[in-house]
């Protein structure tokens, strides 16, 4: 009979490597043999790698080749004792449909593995690097409401579309400024890059990853990348930076699954061909929009937003389409402090109905701004001529990406708080419409409130504040 002693530390370890493991992913082996997994390792260390190495004066491109190699080098140190204990057991892919997989992705330091027995999860939990496994989150594209397709060749569609107009991008456009030398990233369903408003400032070269299919050239099934993508920079009208190069990666196939998701993180942090393979870090774009989250938060994507910003790259995201709740329906990611989170506008200055609303489960304040959202005029994936109209946070969010696109045109080498107190603080407030909310009681009419941020942004003012200014 062992020791008391013996069977309380025994006890103990078992309650560890359990605590590690979420609840979800012990549901799932109470129902089948084999589970899917996703594998959190601690990675703190890699950015503090990164920093210790920086020179000072680095430039850009030294930046994010210093983050990209301090991340990949750890994360290899990192999961070298697991994944030589899978070989060992033999659980790597074979023929066998039920046979174990590992992947890894090294910007979150994260290893997927499918088809896992509940003896070697505890064996991979039983290893000090591994922080935390869980089910694979799944999250959604959010879902805007959309009209008919129609030619472009109409006047009023040549024309700018009024949340161009709304948010003053035309002014900057008087002052010289497109957008020009800027890249801007997207992460979404695709987009018709042969659409005549977008195809003229699609960079190609290292400008497409599609990490379900390997394709090509982009496309877009649903018409929803095709149309965030002609908001931030399309011609015609109806996109607010249309001098600005974009570059896109397929996170979403109508649901957004984390692996691919976290694949497309990496390719916008360091670009490579269509394949996966050669890389080139240059390439990385300065501005992401992310039109996509879900309404029950975590912090599975943090990782990668920790190291975007240390690449000095800005993230925006859509607040959710959750409104109609009330209050504290932030959407994740966009609820991460990381992130400039987009609430949604109407024509009358008031609210999109739907556009979600915080407090975050922490209790601060989200949106962080707000921007055009309902019956938003952009292309359609259908032609390469056609615009569409549609509804949501997921059309505010670019008119911010590309109103960014613009600032940094115009002052090089600006940082995120620099990007974020330029947007802030030059705000249309005077003009939006209350509404009844007090959400964390915070009157409708003081600002920053949990319904429009800091209020409606305004891309002529904030591209007129000076970057030394606003330190």
């Amino acid at each position: 009979m062992l020791p008391l002693r013996h069977v309380l530390v025994a006890a103990i370890a078992s309650a560890s490597l359990s605590a590690k493991i979420s609840v979800q992913v012990h549901r799932n082996l109470e129902l089948d043999d084999t589970t899917n997994v996703v594998v959190k390792f601690h990675c703190d260390q890699a950015l503090a790698n990164h920093h210790r190495r920086l020179r000072a004066c680095a430039t850009r491109a030294d930046t994010i080749s210093s983050v990209v190699e301090s991340l990949q080098e750890y994360t290899t140190a990192v999961q070298n004792e697991v994944l030589d204990m899978l070989h060992e057991s033999r659980i790597e892919s074979t023929s066998d449909v039920r046979a174990m997989a590992v992947r890894t992705t090294w910007i979150d330091c994260a290893m997927y593995i499918d088809n896992i027995t509940p003896e070697i999860l505890h064996k991979v939990a039983a290893s000090p690097q591994v922080e935390s496994v869980h089910e694979p989150f799944v999250v959604k594209l959010e879902s805007p409401r959309a009209t008919p397709p129609i030619k472009s060749a109409t006047k009023a569609a040549r024309a700018n579309q009024w949340g161009v107009d709304r948010i003053q991008a035309p002014a900057a456009w008087a002052q010289g400024n497109t957008g020009q030398g800027i890249v801007v990233g997207s992460i979404d369903a695709g987009v018709r890059y042969t659409h005549e408003a977008l195809k003229s400032n699609w960079r190609a070269e290292y400008g497409w990853f599609d990490p379900f299919n390997g394709t090509d050239a982009p496309y877009d099934k649903w018409g929803h990348g095709t149309h965030v993508t002609g908001t931030i920079a399309g011609a015609n009208g109806i996109g607010v930076a249309p001098g600005a190069k974009w570059i896109s990666c397929l996170g979403c196939n109508y649901l957004c699954h984390q692996e691919q998701l976290i694949q497309c993180a990496q390719f916008m942090l360091c670009p490579t061909d269509t394949k996966g393979n050669k890389n080139d870090c240059t390439k990385a774009p300065h501005v992401i929009n992310n039109s996509w989250g879900n309404l029950w938060g975590s912090d599975w994507f943090d990782g990668s937003l920790v190291a975007w910003r240390a690449a000095g790259i800005i993230p925006v995201f859509s607040m959710g389409n959750d409104g109609a709740m009330g209050c504290g329906t932030t959407n994740y990611p966009g609820s991460s402090p990381l992130v400039i989170a987009v609430g949604g506008t109407n024509s009358n200055h008031g609210l999109y109905h739907s556009s979600s609303m915080g407090p975050t489960e922490d209790d601060r304040i989200k949106p962080d701004v707000a921007a055009p959202g309902e019956d938003v005029v952009s292309a359609s994936n259908k032609d390469d001529s056609s615009v569409e109209t549609r509804s949501g946070t997921s059309m505010a969010s670019p008119h911010v990406t590309g109103a960014v696109a613009l600032y940094l045109s115009a002052h090089g080498g600006a940082t995120f708080d620099q990007v974020y107190a330029a947007l802030t603080t030059t705000t249309a407030t005077q003009s939006l419409v209350p509404t009844d909310e007090f959400c964390a009681n915070i009157p409708p009419t003081q600002f920053p409130n949990n319904v429009y941020g800091y209020g409606q942004i305004n891309a002529f003012e904030a591209v007129k504040s000076s970057a030394n200014t606003l330190s």
